[in-house]
Parts: C-alpha cells; sequence; structure tokens
C-alpha cells in the first residue's frame, strides 16, 4: 500500500493547473467530482488562491500525525483545524475532522494568521472516491494485485485472485481512529462496499476487507476478481456505498 501513497502526492502537483476561479472549492481527493459531497474522515483537496503560502513544489507533512499547521497555513472545517498533508499557493490536500457535521459547511483557509479563502462544501456521511492512477475517460484504478505489484496493462490481476482498491470517503470506522493519525494495523469500515467488477456484483464473500489501514482517511478495499471468462482486458469497477457511487474506474485483468 505505501506505493500508493504518492499518488495523493501527485494530484497535488498535477491538479495544480485546474484551481478553480472561485474563492474556494473542495472536493473528494479521489474522485475530483465538482459539487460532490466530502465525508468526515476522509481526504479532500481544497483548490483556491492562497496568497502567502508556498510555491510548487509547496511543503508536505513528514510524518505522522499529519499536522493541523503547515508551512504557517491552516484549514478550518466548521471551525475545526483539519490535518494537513500538502500545502501550495494554489492547492491543499487535508482530511476532513471526524467530527464534522452533516449538512453544507465552512471552511476557512488561513495563512500566517490571516484568512486568504473561505467557501462551503456539502458532507455526507459517505463519499466514496476511487483514486485514478492515468487520464479518463477510462482511467487506471489505483488498485494493487494479489503479489503487490501496482495494476496496469503489463503487470494484470488473475481471476480469482484478490486486488487491493484505494480510495477515501468511506464514512464511520468500526474502531475510532484520532484525526490526522493512522489505525493500529487497521479499522474496518461500518458500511461495507458494494464492488462491480465488469457490471457483476460481488458477493459478501468476494469483499474481503474495507476499511483504514497505513496512512489517515486512506480507505482500502481487498476484493476477489470473479472467475468468469469475459471479465479481461481493461475491465471496468465501481464501488458503492449505501446507493452512493464512487468515480468508475478500471483495472487490467489477465485473458
Amino acid at each position: 500500500m505505501r506505493k500508493l501513497l504518492p499518488v495523493f502526492l501527485l494530484l497535488s502537483v498535477l491538479a495544480s493547473t485546474a484551481a478553480a476561479q472561485a474563492p474556494l472549492t473542495v472536493v473528494n481527493a479521489a474522485s475530483f467530482e465538482a459539487g460532490f459531497p466530502v465525508a468526515p474522515g476522509g481526504l479532500a483537496v481544497a483548490f483556491g488562491d492562497f496568497a502567502g503560502a508556498p510555491v510548487l513544489p509547496g511543503a508536505t507533512a513528514s510524518e505522522l500525525p499529519w499536522p493541523t499547521t503547515l508551512a504557517s497555513t491552516r484549514v478550518l472545517v466548521s471551525g475545526v483545524a483539519a490535518p494537513l498533508y500538502f500545502v501550495s499557493a494554489q492547492q491543499i490536500n487535508f482530511q476532513v475532522p471526524q467530527a464534522t457535521g452533516f449538512g453544507r459547511v465552512d471552511v476557512v483557509v488561513e495563512v500566517n494568521g490571516s484568512v486568504v479563502a473561505s467557501g462551503t462544501v456539502d458532507v455526507l456521511e459517505v463519499s466514496p472516491g476511487i483514486f485514478e492512477l492515468g487520464p479518463r475517460p477510462n482511467p487506471q484504478g489505483a488498485i494493487l494485485n494479489q503479489d503487490n505489484s501496482v495494476n496496469g496493462p503489463d503487470s494484470r490481476a488473475a481471476r480469482g485472485e484478490v486486488i487491493q482498491i484505494f480510495g477515501t470517503g468511506q464514512g464511520p470506522l468500526e474502531t475510532s481512529v484520532a484525526d490526522g493519525k493512522a489505525p493500529a494495523p487497521f479499522s474496518r469500515s461500518v458500511h461495507k462496499p458494494k464492488v462491480y467488477i465488469q457490471a457483476v456484483e460481488l458477493t459478501d464473500e468476494e469483499v474481503t476487507f474495507s476499511g483504514v489501514s497505513g496512512y489517515p482517511g486512506l480507505w482500502q478495499i481487498n476484493a476477489v476478481v470473479p472467475n468468469r471468462s469475459f471479465i479481461a482486458g481493461q475491465v471496468p469497477l465501481v464501488v458503492v456505498i449505501d446507493n452512493v457511487p464512487s468515480n468508475p474506474t478500471t483495472f487490467w485483468v489477465k485473458e
């Protein structure tokens, strides 16, 4: 799983060119769907013009727990300081505090104690997103094969094997984890997701794990690739929690 954390950092560089014109725009850090809510405990990205924050390559949290002040910058969600992973003058990656209430909430960015941007974001109990490693419209999902290799056209999963899917926004956990910290060793999600591979809904037995492990707010799903002959090549994958779908992604399966 450690191989995939740089995906989060990679987005903080590549997505900076998409900074919104509004004073502040907050999106799910995995799906990047405009206007789609975030979830308490999930990872989010704020776009704006944060005068006084460092220019690229910005500043990145170097250890756990993630700090609530990074490069003299804070993000306040409903008045609560959020753990920060990455800060730049156009983009901030952070964890939504788990105590955040549902509905539309205020988000404020402070640099050197002064408010430089403010806005709102909608918060739901769950807001599933899968990290993407490739461009749309058929993005490669952030997925590891059973041997922990990164899935791709030259490194495909086999039918009947377990893949690890990485995202955020899974909602509450069975064992509480403090903001900015990672569970030791993991905490399962309260809501078990439905996983669809090539439109095949996996059984409860085929979804072997759903929870947070290794890093704050980083959701991991372990799922068995159905042993069906038509599931081969680049196949679609989507995750649904309580009728809320994730962004559609793809991964590669051996012929």
